[in-house]
């Protein structure tokens, strides 16, 4: 889940109609904290806003007329899902448009005292550039600042920026929403996913290589598929133990 994609979700203007913003708001919490690379099923959001599937598709049309999303790079889910035919589209959200400009700070009343019209900081605008590490303005077109995350189910050790390639430790856990995007896209239940991730774990931190965020993802749900095969052929009986035994022939 990325707070920055949803507190811009919640603070845009752009977008009005009440279920336009619940769907935005729905596939804002699958995109990364630039609000890139979402790609939920039309099934997905319909269960996440309790719309029906031909509503939320004509709701995601809207969205694009509105400028509030465009079509992002369709290669990332081709990384996960092999049929062409069964991709959902990858949206990125505008994240440059609709941010609410913060309230500019009043002016002094006509005829006040000199001293009293400059700030805390003694500068003679009367606002301080910062307050509590906010922006008293921000320029039109800016990108909301980003709240700090209030339930980040990473790992301390992987970056903030999805993008950037980390070594795992054994203390990682995936995020929980971009797991079950993924897992449902490959046709992988979660659980699955997460019986896997002790030996997962294990197997790549000796090996100390590098991968994204998204890449350590994937990587798991292939990991889980990849044992759920050998499970299965593991249960298979060998060929040959099935024979019948020939029959016994009896001489009187």
């Amino acid at each position: 889940m990325s707070v920055q994609a949803m507190s811009w979700a919640l603070a845009q203007t752009v977008v009005s109609d009440a279920s336009a913003r619940h769907v935005l708001l729905c596939l804002a919490n699958y995109a990364d904290k630039d609000g890139r690379g979402a790609f939920p099923s039309a099934a997905s959001l319909a269960d996440d806003t309790g719309l029906a599937v031909r509503t939320v598709r004509y709701k995601l049309e809207q969205l694009q007329e509105l400028g509030a999303i465009r079509p992002g790079n369709q290669a990332i889910a081709a990384a996960y899902i092999d049929r062409g035919d069964r991709r959902p589209v990858v949206y990125d959200l505008a994240m440059e448009r609709g941010a609410a400009d913060a309230p500019r700070a009043e002016r002094p009343a006509t005829g006040a005292p000199r001293e009293n019209a400059r700030g805390a900081n003694g500068d003679s605008t009367g606002c301080k550039p910062q307050q509590h590490e906010v922006q008293s303005t921000t320029e039109r077109g800016a990108r909301v600042a980003p709240n700090p995350s209030l339930n980040h189910q990473g790992s301390t050790s992987e970056p903030s920026d999805a993008r950037t390639p980390f070594a795992l430790d054994l203390n990682w856990t995936p995020d929980a929403a971009r797991l079950r995007a993924v897992s449902f896209a490959a046709g992988v239940s979660v659980e699955a996913c997460m019986e896997a991730l002790g030996a997962f774990r294990v197997h790549h931190e000796a090996k100390a290589l590098a991968f994204t965020s998204a890449e350590w993802h994937a990587k798991l749900v292939t990991w889980a598929k990849q044992d759920a095969a050998r499970g299965a052929a593991s249960k298979v009986a060998p060929i040959g133990s099935a024979r019948q035994a020939k029959p016994r022939v009896v001489t009187v």
